[in-house]
């Protein structure tokens, strides 16, 4: 049962409320830019730009150390060929002359292949070493960022769960005024609160002016404020209008 409740004392009530909601929308529209604040997006995406490089690394670097094993092989086996080649040349067991010019030959070949893969390998290495310390740089740089985004989070989830609770004790002193409030106004209230853009209550300003839309009254209303008391509507905006 709402208890009766005089002019003055009415608007009071309407004004709290008002000021209680304005401090609700305000620290819900807080709460839409606490991601900005904490530059998460910025942190999220910086993240994934180094995590894309580190495994853009780490795929370079497994292909040509696949490469230089698979090239290692192949040295292997030509110095082994080379080997028995010159065991037959030195053997003393071939005595024809053109067949010992042919091994000679043969032996000269593989020994200019395997300088040829000897700088391939060592052109490889260098490249390993290379992408080796780019790979390790991109990982420092990706557990760094990650740090950074967990306090970041952190930082976030603390002031969130600051505000909700601000939020929550706001809205219980308001519930608490709006009970002393007929249904009717309470309605009217909160239909005006969403239409208007969280702003159903606004002063008289200087006896003359809306405090929502800022438009000038007519004589007629004016003059209802000056001999009345309790709540008024604008005639422009119909905003709630309290002296």
């Amino acid at each position: 049962m709402v208890l009766e409740i005089g002019p003055e004392e009415l608007a009071q009530i309407l004004r709290d409320v008002q000021n209680q909601d304005t401090c609700i929308f305000g620290l819900r529209r807080e709460i839409e830019e606490l991601p900005d604040k904490h530059h998460l997006g910025e942190l999220a995406e910086e993240l994934r730009a180094v995590r894309q490089e580190q495994a853009s690394d780490e795929k370079s670097l497994e292909e040509i150390e696949h490469k230089q094993h698979k090239l290692d092989g192949e040295l292997d086996m030509l110095v082994t060929k080379m080997k028995k080649e010159e065991e037959k040349l030195f053997s003393g067991t071939i005595m024809n002359p053109k067949e010992l010019s042919a091994i000679q030959a043969e032996i000269f070949s593989l020994l200019k292949k395997r300088d040829e893969m000897e700088t391939e390998d060592l052109e490889e290495m260098e490249e390993i070493d290379r992408l080796t310390g780019e790979f390790s740089s991109a990982r420092s740089r990706t557990a760094q960022i990650e740090a950074g985004e967990r306090q970041a989070k952190g930082a976030y989830e603390v002031e969130l769960a600051e505000k909700k609770a601000e939020i929550a004790s706001l809205e219980l002193r308001r519930d608490n005024l709006k009970v002393r409030l007929s249904e009717d106004i309470v309605a009217d209230y909160d239909k005006m609160l969403k239409e208007k853009a969280g702003l159903a209550v606004v002063p008289i300003v200087q006896g003359r002016t809306c405090g929502g839309c800022h438009i000038d009254f007519s004589r007629t209303q004016i003059d209802q404020f000056q001999h009345n008391e309790g709540i008024f509507r604008c005639e422009y905006c119909r905003r709630i209008l309290v002296k």
